[in-house]
């Protein structure tokens, strides 16, 4: 048997990745205007009948919890120096988080609204359903224990052990992360800076859990961030509001609704449509 393989000829390396991101993010090319059009929106109200928890996180403490299907969480911060977080599959924690495969399929490390959290599993954990601050970092990873941060207890990583200990997990368990409010850059050269941006909050991220969720959240700084004494995180556990039939994260890129088509496989909601 012949396998034909079509090529695209006199490009160079750098128009064939523009054509398959191009290709990759988003039907009918609208993602980025649609993206555009909910960046500038105002965060939500929250129903009071609608929140479940509420809880302050102090500088260099953390938060963990467990999130159903549909559940919301909102993330308020004051300052800018980054909330490091973790997420597994509750029924099943061999499922996990996977900031590579996320960045991959979407075809940026810019996490904001309308983006979607992917498993190592090919689906669908967390929309982004706003995101005023705007900058999220899925490439440094968490703060290690050391003199910098005040004690071994206070990084993100001993954080990560805690929290995945009270839950019956392990150390092998705790994987990579995405730190929220944390603006890292990449040079040309492939260096990787603290971006200097507006850092007055508050700040607001509203993640939607698209599958039933275990959640670590750490509150203690970036490991590049310039500022080691975090102010206290808000976090707000609520019954969101359904995705619309036109929902961003859902229907904005073709690999983003893929993956939304794994998870609702899982819990037999649609049928698979490729």
């Amino acid at each position: 048997m012949t396998v034909q393989t079509t090529l695209s000829t006199g490009e160079t390396p750098q128009e064939r990745y523009e054509r398959l991101k191009a290709a990759g993010n988003g039907e009918g090319g609208d993602f980025a205007a649609r993206q555009s059009a909910a960046r500038v929106q105002l965060a939500p109200e929250i129903d009071g009948q609608s929140v479940i928890f509420e809880d302050a996180v102090p500088g260099k403490g953390y938060w963990h919890g467990r999130l159903k299907r549909g559940d919301g969480l909102r993330l308020v911060v004051e300052s800018v120096t980054g909330v490091a977080a973790c997420f597994w599959r509750a029924d099943e924690t061999s499922e996990r988080f996977n900031p590579g495969d996320t960045i991959k399929v979407q075809w940026t490390s810019e996490m904001t609204t309308g983006r979607v959290l992917l498993s190592d599993m090919g689906r669908a954990m967390v929309s982004i359903t706003h995101d005023d601050f705007g900058r999220s970092d899925c490439l440094a990873g968490v703060s290690l224990p050391g003199p910098a941060d005040g004690g071994d207890w206070q990084s993100g990583r001993e954080h990560f052990l805690r929290a995945a200990l009270k839950n019956g997990l392990n150390k092998r368990d705790v994987g990579p992360c995405i730190s929220f409010f944390a603006p890292v850059s990449v040079e040309s050269g492939g260096r990787l800076y603290w971006a200097d941006q507006n850092s007055t909050g508050p700040f607001t991220v509203d993640l939607r859990a698209e599958m039933d969720l275990i959640v670590t959240l750490s509150n203690s700084a970036h490991p590049m961030s310039p500022d080691r004494e975090p102010l206290p995180l808000a976090v707000t556990q609520f019954r969101a509001p359904h995705a619309a039939t036109d929902d961003l994260a859902r229907t904005g890129t073709v690999e983003a609704r893929r993956a939304f088509e794994n998870t609702d496989a899982l819990f037999g909601d649609r049928k698979r449509l490729s």
